[in-house]
């Protein structure tokens, strides 16, 4: 185990790191690009959104679990350098890459901003909004869009989104006007997500034809927290994302819920991002399609 350096001095190299860092906290960022080459993304859906748009960002927060949770457009992560954790990004490794933009989401980034704004020009998502989750995420897809100049490219994406739609939904007609609720497991948690309304999930399934099991179109982030015991009385046909290496719908009491017990109940790779842009609402539009027709 490496010896402590705590009260050691800081070496020089150290030294003209925090020398350099606080230059530019004085003189603050220059002013972002009208189309930003270098772009900082700090949440998944925001490197999902700018590949979507044809741009692969410098840096990028928890990369490893981007790969593992998303994986759309992992192919183009290989030369995108790490900088920390989504929740406690490295400032260090953000100012090493002269970044022209960086991007995050408030509730997870407001505290930082007075700090990120002296790198570069920051832009947060704003979170918790009320509405329909596929509408909230397109309006944040051309927020971004707008952010780093590729409004024609945001288009263009979303047209093929729109297809996807009108094929699933085509393809589901008689399941037009049926409830369907989406779950996600939690790791090492009896309990499991339950996707609202104004989640991205819960716009999908509305604009596919069906009703959203779960009405609510203000929930915190789109999701509420619901037991086995909240679904007995679920009369809803349930999707899950589930990793077949903890399959929660596999506990005492789930073969009482409805849908499981009436054969209502489909399995969605684990790699079905719920939190994410165009790319994944389509790959979600994709699965369900397949999975419900």
């Amino acid at each position: 185990m490496p010896c402590s350096t705590a009260g050691a001095p800081p070496r020089p190299d150290r030294r003209r790191f925090i020398a350099g860092l606080t230059a530019l906290f004085v003189a603050g960022p220059a002013l972002a690009a009208a189309r930003p080459l270098r772009v900082v993304a700090l949440e998944y859906s925001l490197v999902e959104m700018l590949l979507a748009l044809g741009v692969t960002p410098v840096g990028a927060a928890d990369l490893k679990g981007y790969k593992r949770w998303v994986g759309l457009g992992k192919e183009q992560l290989g030369h995108v350098a790490s900088v920390g954790t989504r929740q406690q990004p490295s400032f260090e490794a953000i100012v090493a890459l002269k970044p022209d933009l960086i991007l995050g989401v408030d509730f997870r980034h407001a505290p930082l901003m007075p700090l990120l704004e002296k790198i570069a020009p920051t832009r947060l998502l704003v979170s918790q909004q009320r509405g329909d989750g596929l509408a909230i995420m397109r309006d944040d897809f051309a927020r971004v869009a707008g952010w780093t100049g590729r409004e024609g490219e945001a288009r263009r994406v979303l047209a093929r989104l729109d297809a996807t739609l009108a094929n699933g939904r085509a393809q589901l007609r008689q399941r037009a006007g049926r409830r369907l609720g989406l779950l996600q497991g939690l790791a090492g948690s009896p309990s499991c997500w339950a996707f609202a309304a104004n989640s991205l999930p819960g716009g999908v399934i509305r604009a596919l034809g069906m009703v959203n099991a779960w009405p609510e179109d203000d929930a915190a982030q789109g999701i509420l927290t619901v037991g086995v015991e909240d679904l007995l009385n679920q009369p809803a046909d349930l999707a899950t994302v589930v990793d077949p290496r903890a399959d929660f719908t596999r506990g005492t009491l789930w073969p009482k819920v409805p849908a499981l017990a009436q054969g209502r109940l489909v399995r969605l790779a684990p790699d079905t991002w719920t939190f994410g842009g165009p790319l994944s609402a389509q790959r979600l539009t994709e699965r369900l399609a397949r999975a419900l027709v």
